[in-house]
């Protein structure tokens, strides 16, 4: 008899438990699609706010977000202006005429430029003559891109020049080529 009245109280036990369902959480597949979406939204969201190589077409800068800062506009006209270099020949200060396209490209590109920025003009010399007659050589080079680029439109106080003399050398060769490339006015934007 004791065993009939264990086994009915297990029996009844567990008719009492398999009694209590658990709650099922009927929104869980709706909830789980809800946070899905909500990730995608901000993932679509936060890609909308990122510059992309379409919001800089030729030389215009085009701003397409309100949350895109001057800090990401000027890091573009920073990595335009890296590009541009203008060449000059040996001894020589003024601008060869197969130079003024990059002059010009470069105009646009400040012009077309918004916000509170400084250009750097860097003139460089070949490491023939002295360092004083490269020095002075390199300003006069800086000087005359300066005044081009005025003449083209561009605003004065936003430029400023520099001479770095043949300390600066993109080339370390001893030959005709490498002297070449280091007669050059270069274009740092400041902070």
């Amino acid at each position: 008899m004791n065993k009939k009245l264990l086994l009915t109280a297990g029996v009844l036990a567990l008719f009492i438990g398999c009694g209590q369902q658990p709650e099922l959480d009927v929104n869980a597949d709706q909830n789980q699609t809800t946070a899905q979406q909500t990730a995608q939204t901000t993932e679509q969201n936060i890609t909308q706010t990122q510059p992309t190589e379409s919001d800089v077409t030729g030389t215009e800068i085009t701003v397409t977000q309100s949350s895109l800062t001057e800090e990401n506009v000027n890091q573009k006209l920073a990595k335009l202006l890296t590009k541009e270099v203008i060449h000059f020949d040996f001894d020589k200060y003024n601008i060869r005429e197969d130079q003024m396209p990059i002059i010009q490209e470069v105009a646009n590109i400040l012009k077309d430029a918004k916000g509170n920025f400084t250009v750097r003009i860097e003139g460089n010399c070949d490491e023939w003559g002295s360092d004083e007659y490269n020095y002075a050589l390199g300003l006069k080079r800086a000087k005359v891109v300066k005044q081009a680029l005025v003449d083209l439109g561009v605003d004065p106080n936003k430029l400023t020049v520099i001479s770095y003399g043949k300390s600066n050398p993109v080339c370390t060769a001893h030959t005709k080529e490498c002297w070449a490339k280091n007669r050059r006015d270069n274009f740092t934007l400041l902070p």
